[in-house]
């Protein structure tokens, strides 16, 4: 099979393009104004010897509980990083582009950037899923598998939710998900009404936003929670731009090391770790309890080759599903391959350099967790 690199997908691009149009303002946890604005006060001390690297993160919710660490407890300095942290209001992808950025969380709404040129390299994990699905008791939905025929309101037609949900519809029907679901797009600030009124029967989007409508909703539920149904993988990952890693070799090291020290130290009490994100600004604050709920539930880690791999290939492999790979090969093995490259063009992997402290497999993660935060509707009601 010829090698395949990302200029080769741009032809064959087109019928996703407005997937990584619209998924550039939804992968992330923000808005998609038109720039960054950079936190002053948060700038590291200038040295000679360290890498300047802008750090980039949206706020709002726990998602990022990591980068708020990383900031807080000076890890970027003190693993030879002199970082201008930005709070990102802009297209992501343009960003790199012009590289103005040189960090962001990467999630599985930018992947399909990639193929079209993102200078970008995934090169440890961060956490698993924070995306989810909510309908109204009585609507005749109790998982993804149930969505045939009806009518799902989101933001845009693209985004981790988006994809995540048709490929777990397909995965249990066989059906394709984007003709056999009726998806209707909405602003926003519109989804919840729209469901309460019964013009949808389902909504998604990120955790943050729909746990607190489970919570103030008389009668919704979830249908899927990606913490709980792809628990087995990370859903975003510590990103570096391409450009960085080319002209600072080690940058790569640097920068994941820095996370893994804000791992190691948000994982010795998560909980602490959302308090200090809710004093400091960093998320809304407004239900702690389920901010707290959600960050035990994203399995924070570093370190683990094996999943880091994994988790980027199943990402890879639910664009495939979903039919947003329209040149993946239909041949179950030519396919496996051709999935397998693509992981292998976005990985470089530097988590060796937290080995000592990596995470265990999150096939463990998940036993002694149990069931997610809000796999039981009551815990949020009560939370």
């Amino acid at each position: 099979m010829e090698k395949l690199t990302r200029r080769s997908f741009v032809k064959g691009a087109a019928a996703a393009s407005a997937v990584v149009a619209a998924g550039a303002a939804m992968a992330g946890c923000g808005s998609n104004d038109t720039s960054a604005k950079t936190d002053d006060s948060k700038k590291g001390d200038s040295s000679s010897d360290k890498i300047p690297m802008t750090i980039g993160y949206w706020g709002g919710n726990c998602c990022e509980l990591a980068v708020y660490v990383a900031i807080e407890n000076n890890c970027f300095q003190d693993n030879g990083i002199e970082p201008n942290v930005v709070t990102i209001t802009a297209d992501t992808s343009e960003l790199l582009a012009n590289d103005e950025i040189d960090f962001f969380l990467w999630t599985p709404g930018f992947f399909l950037s990639w193929l079209q040129g993102a200078n970008a390299k995934l090169i440890d994990t961060m956490h698993t899923g924070c995306w989810s699905g909510i309908t109204l008791e009585g609507n005749g939905i109790d998982s993804a598998a149930d969505l045939k025929g009806k009518k799902v309101g989101c933001t845009g037609m693209s985004g981790p939710s988006y994809v995540e949900s048709n490929a777990l519809y397909s995965r249990a029907t066989g059906g394709k998900g984007s003709e056999d679901i009726n998806w209707t797009v909405y602003d926003g600030s519109l989804l919840l009404q729209a469901l309460k009124d019964h013009e949808v029967d389902a909504i998604i989007g990120i955790d943050s936003t729909l746990y607190p409508q489970v919570k103030d909703t008389e009668g919704a539920k979830f249908f899927f929670i990606s913490a709980q149904e792809l628990s087995d993988y990370y859903c975003c990952f510590v990103c570096c731009n391409s450009h960085t890693l080319e002209k600072h070799p080690e940058a790569g090291d640097r920068l994941a090391k820095a996370f893994a020290d804000a791992d190691d130290i948000l994982r010795k009490d998560v909980n602490a770790a959302v308090e200090m994100a809710i004093e400091k600004g960093y998320t809304v604050g407004k239900y702690p309890n389920i901010e707290k709920g959600l960050a035990n539930n994203y399995l924070y880690g570093h370190g683990n080759e094996e999943d880091f791999k994994a988790s980027i290939y199943e990402r890879w492999d639910e664009l495939r599903v979903a039919g947003f790979l329209t040149d993946c090969p239909t041949d179950e093995a030519k396919a496996k391959e051709y999935l397998q490259e693509l992981t292998d063009g976005i990985a470089e992997w530097h988590g060796d350099v937290g080995k000592a402290t990596a995470a265990k497999k999150l096939s463990e993660q998940v036993k002694t967790r149990g069931d997610a935060f809000g796999t039981n509707p009551e815990d949020v009601k009560n939370a």
